[in-house]
């Protein structure tokens, strides 16, 4: 996570780092991308970027995950709930063309990355309003008995990883494939494995 001291930049400051790593991203390979020159683009010494961010992981992920929020809560303000939303916003109705195109460097980031994220805590803040409603809905009793909501809130996030891995294995690029597959899982294993039966 990024640290106080960038939370407490003045806007405009932030918005150059902001558009020196959308900029980076998308036009080099995550492996190829460095601190040099993100720090240079953005007018801020690399003294200043480790004041800011642990290291180029912590970077991109930050701005990764302010992008999923985004989408994420203008899904859940039109479909009103996480788990019982099945369709899906088009992300092009929420965000901007550069940050589409950040978001979809996501598919071609090293495999290290994509486990910081899922395994650690840029997921658990991303699905923290899913913990919320899995809370909602035992409280509610329509989950099974045998829903455990820490192992099921566990078992989503990490699935993700999964999910993108066997993409990456079965070269899977059509974004409407994806997100067909992403649905099928979600609704046909995910939920009837945790919702109980009308």
């Amino acid at each position: 996570m990024p640290k106080k001291t960038f939370f407490n930049l003045p806007p405009e400051k932030k918005q150059r780092i902001i558009e020196a790593t959308y900029d980076m991203f998308i036009d080099e390979k995550y492996e190829n991308v460095n601190i040099r020159e993100i720090a240079s683009r953005s007018g801020i010494s690399i003294g200043s970027f480790y004041q800011y961010f642990n290291d180029k992981d912590d970077l991109y992920l930050y701005f990764f995950n302010d992008i999923e929020k985004k989408y994420r809560a203008r899904q859940k303000e039109i479909m009103d709930s996480i788990l019982l939303g099945m369709e899906t916003v088009p992300i092009e109705e929420v965000c901007t063309e550069k940050e589409i195109a950040f978001n979809r460097t996501w598919y071609k980031v090293p495999m290290e990355v994509m486990q910081k994220f899922y395994f650690g805590e840029y997921s658990k803040e991303l699905n923290a309003s899913l913990m919320d409603e899995l809370i909602e809905f035992k409280k509610a009793g329509k989950l099974k008995d045998s829903v455990d909501i820490e192992f099921i809130f566990h078992f989503y996030a990490t699935s993700m990883f999964n999910i993108l891995t066997y993409f990456r294995e079965h070269n899977i690029t059509d974004e409407n494939e994806k997100l067909e597959l992403k649905r099928k899982y979600y609704k046909d294993i995910f939920l009837n494995g945790i919702l109980k039966s009308e």
